[in-house]
């Protein structure tokens, strides 16, 4: 059994937890910082891909009326919704120098059998759809996004347990005009939530619990609490103000 630092930090603010994640994934690409599991949550926050364009896949002007920060990530994948009915969770291990491609890419495909994992010991059944989409019942309920940069494998997804699904549609492009050369376009799903299919409420502490134990259970490994370090706030407070929080990134597109 392999030992996991285990962060359960969130910000009020998207740019302060996104600039984390950064953080994180260099310090511990630099063996600065032990492998991790994150979970937190974000408050009304639009979150794309690093190389999405925010005009292309978002309303911006529903996402400013309604409060939702437009914030991008320096993973790929598509535009997704955050609010604080969906879990987010962050898995970071070191880059094995002498791995081939596919074996450090199989963090990613172990992320998104834990979250399987989390559903099915909540009583749903689902289906993965390659290469970071869970469905239940043709709806997706969870994806992620990863990328292997800064001397490490670095993947984050979430879990919808009671996303506010109307907004989600309400700052979301339905209708997307033709894909421009390099950028990535979203790939339009219905989506559902845990307590929509399991007809009743659930308190985000049981997820986060049963996401615990499923991770556990799929990484052969101890979660140990711990605090991210003096390095790591420093350089997210860092990046919060100077990357994620400036509208050069996050709308440059």
């Amino acid at each position: 059994m392999s030992s996991w630092r285990l962060l359960e930090l969130e910000y009020p603010d998207a740019p302060s937890n996104l600039a984390l994640e950064e953080a994180l994934a260099k310090q511990i690409g630099q063996g600065r910082s032990p492998r991790t599991l994150r979970l937190w949550r974000n408050h009304r926050a639009a979150v794309i891909g690093e190389n999405q364009s925010a005009r292309l896949e978002l309303q911006l002007d529903a996402c400013q009326e309604l409060g939702v920060e437009v914030v991008r990530r320096f993973t790929g994948g598509g535009a997704v919704y955050h609010d604080l009915g969906n879990i987010n969770y962050s898995i970071c291990v070191p880059k094995q120098p002498s791995a081939a491609l596919g074996s450090q890419q199989a963090l990613f495909t172990r992320a998104l059998d834990c979250a399987a994992t989390c559903l099915r010991m909540l009583g749903l059944d689902s289906t993965q759809v390659p290469i970071n989409t869970i469905l239940v019942r043709g709806r997706k309920v969870s994806g992620g996004a990863g990328a292997i940069r800064w001397g490490s494998v670095f993947y984050h997804g979430s879990i919808l347990v009671s996303t506010d699904l109307q907004t989600v549609w309400k700052i979301l492009r339905r209708e997307q005009p033709p894909q421009a050369p390099g950028l990535v376009q979203s790939t339009r799903l219905p989506v559902t939530s845990l307590e929509r299919e399991l007809c009743s409420e659930i308190p985000i502490h049981l997820v986060k619990n049963t996401l615990k134990n499923a991770f556990g259970k799929t990484y052969d490994a101890e979660l140990i609490p711990g605090q991210p370090t003096e390095e790591e706030l420093q350089i997210a407070n860092g990046l919060a103000k100077e990357k994620y929080g400036c509208y050069e990134w996050n709308l440059k597109i």
